[in-house]
């Protein structure tokens, strides 16, 4: 009998290292939760005997048999973990032995109670291996020791065990197992014979309460569904609907104990990768309604649909109702459009469609840049000048205006129930043609793409373009002399335009237009609103599209730059203009250096040569004038002339004892240039050592004028470092 069960402790390993055993919970399906079970309750038959490799030794062959009945409670938030209870007894009757005729006296029966921890995990629905570890007492009669009258001797006893446990369950409420374990037992009594280690094979039947989730008389039905609605969707609104609602549904929990663990999920099949978690909370309790707002995670799918598509969604519910989990759905159906279309409730939603990210719009953008380059105005609003220069060139490739014929922006705003249409720009420039808010997303994504900030007005029936010129409030006259050209926006100015007016009308006469028509409606309380690019792009960003090459053909280079150079040039003579009138209506000799400073800004060198005259006309000793048109005889190469004016200044300003003076080093650097454009290195050298004695760091930075050899670095300019000085 001590060798029946020699191969049970290779039974057990293979049992604890079964592929089974060891396979992580990695399926998709949490078995565990799915098929869990309120309580079990089983019956084992259980054949013991002394396990001798651990020195338990019976001293004689005895057969040993365990029935018992078990309870498991599975835990509800962990169902792999079961508490457990076990009562049974054991029957112990020793074999006949012809060496030992007196071993019966040892038979004997022991009651015991056992309390555990067992570890069950499920790998599909049929199959779970695990292990059990119980701590008891029990209690055994020996009726054959030394009886005296009706009294048997007995002994209580401590008892624990180690199992694996291997499952089969061919059906929900019904698991079979062999369950191999690992015994102790002590006597608390002298009789110690049957004291120490046991190996047990058993056979238990376990019957489990609870309904088979897959049965479908199992279903769950405890929440009710109320009013669920999605409005109609716009895939321009693609990011817009993550967080905010499209729809809503009412739920009521019908049951008369709390649900816990809610989440409630919109799906929509073709269009989303998963579903979109709308609301999660704890619990809901029994009687209670909650009304949910409906968000949407659409995927890329969205911006493939042309026209209007009906489709049907689903609104589901996760839930778990005392220990069991469950799911309701419910279809709700809705109208989804493409991404063109767009209701006008809320003005911002036309940012949506302003994609600065299109590459096609970037490089039409830089080659109006390459072609114009030669022909900037350095000394105007480089924004301004990118604004000009995208106006001719849409003006150029023949983008026009054009209401639309079906519905147009001025029908469709303010009518939440029309919906309009809006092209994106790449759809734009492959048409030339579209209506207001075309033809502003278009300008808009142009100047974004420049980096140039970017709004959007709208007033009754219309929307047009403003964009931000960087340029401080207070030098509104640089951009253009007429003050209400230009909006002030937190202390920087900002140019309405008229985009309606390309291809018939020129940038300047659209600029005023803009700005017209801001100043009719900015004062009209609800006909009148600025919106901001980005600042809208927060809520509704761009949406996606697919990239492709649109083949266009950009037109006549030659004649965007010149309408470029022209418009560019009267704007900025009526900038010089307006500082012209200034001086010649104040007379004095200020007036005259700021209007000479402005246009040799501009480039325009004779004016500024007048102007200049004009100062030194009212004072010859004024140095800032001087110094000014020696600037613009050096920017003509005119050396000699612009030699002479600057000994002049020097001689001014060191007879005043202004040596130290800002000026005087700006002075000193001018005549070390001149020096040296006209190769006279030595004289060069001379003052670049007296400019260090008064500004050792405009020295250092044109440490070149200090090389008698002439060695001038090649990424030094001639014109580097000329500056027009507004006072002495």
């Amino acid at each position: 009998m001590t060798k029946r069960y020699s191969l049970l402790p290779v039974l057990i390993i293979l049992v604890f290292s079964s592929p089974a055993y060891c396979q992580s919970g990695g399926d998709q399906i949490d078995y565990n939760q799915t098929y869990r079970y309120p309580l079990s309750i089983g019956f084992e038959a259980q054949f013991v005997s002394p396990f001798t490799l651990l020195g338990t030794d019976y001293q004689g062959n005895f057969t040993a048999i365990d029935l018992s009945a078990v309870g498991r409670l599975p835990l509800p938030s962990m169902p792999i973990l079961q508490p457990m209870a076990r009562l049974g007894f054991a029957v112990t009757r020793a074999e006949y032995d012809a060496a030992n005729p007196d071993l019966d006296k040892f038979d004997h029966t022991r009651f015991y109670l056992n309390g555990g921890l067992g570890y069950l995990h499920k790998f599909n629905k049929s199959l779970e291996a695990g292990a059990d570890f119980e701590i008891g007492m029990g209690y055994e009669m020996y009726p054959k020791i030394d009886p005296v009258g009706d009294v048997t001797h007995g002994a209580w006893i401590f008892q624990t065990s180690l199992a694996g446990r291997l499952s089969f369950s061919p059906s929900f409420n019904l698991s079979i197992a062999v369950r191999p374990s690992l015994g102790y037992s002590r006597s608390l009594s002298p009789l110690e014979r049957f004291n120490g280690f046991v190996l047990g094979l058993g056979i238990i039947a376990d019957y489990r309460t609870g309904t088979d989730p897959d049965d479908p008389r199992a279903e769950i039905r405890s929440i009710q569904f109320e009013k669920p609605r999605i409005d109609d969707m716009f895939a321009a609104m693609q990011s817009y609907y993550v967080n905010n609602p499209a729809g809503e549904v009412t739920i009521t929990n019908t049951e008369k104990y709390a649900l816990t663990d809610l989440e409630v999920t919109f799906f929509q099949p073709g269009y989303m990768n998963i579903a979109t978690s709308v609301a999660k909370f704890d619990q809901l309790r029994p009687g209670e309604s909650l009304t949910i707002p409906i968000t949407a995670s659409f995927d890329q799918n969205v911006f493939n649909l042309e026209g209007v598509t009906p489709l049907t969604g689903e609104i589901s519910v996760d839930y778990t109702l005392r220990t069991r989990s469950a799911r309701q759905t419910i279809p709700v159906t809705y109208d989804l459009y493409d991404k063109n279309s767009l209701t006008w409730d809320d003005d911002r939603k036309v940012a949506a469609f302003i994609t600065s990210g299109d590459s096609a719009l970037g490089n039409f953008l830089s080659y109006l840049k390459v072609i114009s380059k030669d022909v900037v105005n350095s000394g105007y609003s480089e924004t301004v000048q990118t604004a000009i220069q995208v106006y001719y060139g849409l003006t150029e490739i023949g983008c026009l205006y054009q209401r639309d014929p079906t519905l147009s922006y001025e029908d469709a705003k303010g009518d939440t129930r029309v919906v309009d249409s809006v092209n994106l720009p790449r759809e734009t420039l492959t048409k030339l043609a579209g209506d207001c808010d075309d033809l502003t997303v278009l300008y808009n994504a142009m100047l974004e793409s420049s980096g140039i900030g970017t709004g959007f007005i709208t007033v009754p029936g219309h929307i047009y373009s403003i964009f931000n010129t960087g340029v401080p409030a207070k030098d509104y006259r640089l951009i253009h002399p007429d003050k209400s050209m230009t909006v002030p926006i937190d202390g920087v100015l900002w140019v309405p335009l008229e985009i309606t007016f390309i291809g018939e009308d020129d940038f300047e006469t659209a600029w005023r237009a803009g700005a017209e028509e801001f100043h009719r409606f900015v004062d009209v309380e609800g006909q009148f609103t600025l919106y901001f690019t980005q600042s809208a792009q927060q809520t509704y960003r761009p949406v996606g599209f697919q990239e492709s090459d649109l083949g266009l053909q950009y037109g006549d280079r030659t004649r965007v730059t010149s309408d470029f150079r022209s418009e560019v040039d009267k704007i900025t003579g009526l900038v010089m203009d307006s500082y012209k009138e200034t001086a010649e209506e104040l007379g004095n000799k200020g007036s005259y250096n700021t209007y000479g400073i402005v246009s040799a800004q501009f480039e325009d060198f004779d004016r500024a040569e007048r102007a200049f005259n004009n100062a030194l006309a009212l004072d010859r000793n004024y140095v800032s004038p001087k110094v000014n048109l020696a600037n613009v005889y050096f920017l003509r190469e005119e050396y000699p002339n612009a030699l002479r004016l600057f000994h002049d200044a020097e001689r001014v300003l060191r007879e005043a004892g202004h040596i130290s003076s800002s000026g005087y080093a700006r002075v000193l650097l001018n005549l070390s240039r001149t020096y040296y454009e006209m190769e006279s290195f030595d004289l060069a050298a001379e003052y670049s050592d007296k400019l260090a004695e008064v500004s050792p760091s405009m020295a250092d930075r044109y440490a070149y004028l200090a090389d008698t050899a002439g060695g001038r670095a090649a990424d030094v300019s001639r014109s580097l470092g000329v500056q027009f000085l507004e006072e002495e």
